[in-house]
């Protein structure tokens, strides 16, 4: 889980990111992100997704916060 709660596996403690901002899975060696009903939204490559599967390189942006998804 991702978001500004402690209990998050990854915490971002930023005020644009929910509590429960949104969930990363792994299926398979396939990685899904999917957003959690967050008031600002998830983004890949710029676009606001509910859901959505990730490729090495994905830019992720989770309130203020840009990452970078890295399957190696």
């Amino acid at each position: 889980t991702i978001g500004r709660s402690p209990d998050c596996g990854i915490f971002l403690d930023d005020v644009t990111v929910s509590r429960k901002h949104a969930v990363l899975t792994n299926k398979k060696g396939t990685f899904t992100i999917e957003d959690q009903g967050s008031l600002n939204g998830t983004f890949v490559n710029r676009k606001r997704v509910e859901g959505a599967e990730l490729d090495d390189g994905d830019e992720l942006q989770i309130g203020k916060y840009r990452l970078t998804f890295l399957n190696r």
